[in-house]
């Protein structure tokens, strides 16, 4: 029951062997690379998108992140601070704090309201593979290496 619930809130999590499978995507549409998710970061920073109006350094998980659902924070610009509020999702992403599955049965579901974690097509080793993740404490969106085993979230686009 809590796992359907979870899952109508945030969606389902995928281990990284079944986002490399390429059927969690439709037809047309794809778990984007690590690189692809570079472009979407260097991208958002060149135009405008931190939440200070700066164009350099990135300050962008604001401007990814949904306006509710996360954990309170006082860091300026945070994802969890209500600061800056036409930052705030301004790109539409809603990103939400799904948390992360972890292999170990009696700690499944972490870190909901606290993190969002997204994974790319990308693996860095035979054991782990890139993600990128949102926190409510942090005003960046930080790469991440992760076990593959690991239940994280997946956002889809366009061939």
């Amino acid at each position: 029951a809590k796992a359907q619930i979870y899952c109508t809130h945030y969606g389902v999590l995928y281990n990284w062997y079944a986002v490399n499978t390429s059927n969690v995507c439709p037809l047309g549409w794809h778990v984007p690379t690590d690189t692809e998710w570079t472009i979407l970061e260097n991208y958002l920073i060149a135009n405008g998108y931190n939440y200070d109006d700066t164009y350099t350094d990135n300050k962008i998980a604001k401007a990814l992140a949904s306006k509710s659902g996360w954990t309170l924070s006082s860091t300026a610009g945070a994802v969890g601070n209500t600061d800056y509020p036409a930052k705030r999702n301004v790109t539409g992403f809603t990103a939400l704090a799904g948390g992360v599955r972890y292999i170990i049965e009696d700690f499944p579901f972490v870190d909901i309201g606290v993190y969002g974690n997204w994974w790319s097509a990308t693996g860095s080793s035979t054991i782990n593979a890139w993600n990128r993740n949102l926190g409510y404490e942090r005003y960046n969106v930080f790469r991440n290496n992760r076990s593959k085993k690991h239940g994280l979230s997946v956002r889809c686009i366009k061939d």
